[in-house]
């Protein structure tokens, strides 16, 4: 049997990086897209699975500023006090007790090509997804409070 052409693999994974990149700019404040794998549901709404779900949530925060949440169990849906970025550390990656469900670390950033290219490595490297046809996206806008006025 002839071993599977990694070229095409690694285009396919870089096109999807490319274009979770674009799908990122002008996204408001709040605004959430998750990644995992396509098809994959927590029935129970319990995150107590005996498989690793190896999953990313991108929040965008104030100025431009996004948070990226690594995880190897399902990610809740966080209810973020405040959206501002002040004095938040970019580009460095956090490991901490922050969030109970965010196994693996989380990152601050306006690079929008870095977070990308994390969410595209995490993956493809990690079990996560065979190819690009096996993830699945959720996205969420937050909701107007008043309607806009004219």
């Amino acid at each position: 049997m002839d071993e599977p052409d990694q070229t095409s693999d690694i285009h396919d994974w870089s096109d999807m990086a490319s274009w979770l990149a674009e799908s990122l700019v002008d996204k408001p404040v709040g605004f959430i897209v998750e990644m995992g794998p396509s098809g994959y549901v927590d029935y129970d709404g319990t995150d107590d699975d005996e498989d690793d779900v190896v999953c990313v949530q991108i929040q965008m925060l104030a100025d431009g500023v996004m948070m990226l949440r690594r995880s190897r169990s399902v990610l809740g849906h966080l209810l973020i006090a405040d959206f501002s970025s002040d004095k938040l550390p970019l580009n460095t990656w956090l490991f901490n007790d922050n969030f109970d469900d965010c196994t693996d670390g989380y990152i601050f950033s306006r690079d929008v090509q870095l977070l990308a290219d994390v969410c595209v490595t995490w993956f493809r490297d990690n079990g996560g997804a065979r190819s690009t046809d096996d993830l699945g996206m959720e996205y969420r806008y937050p909701d107007e409070l008043l309607p806009p006025t004219d």
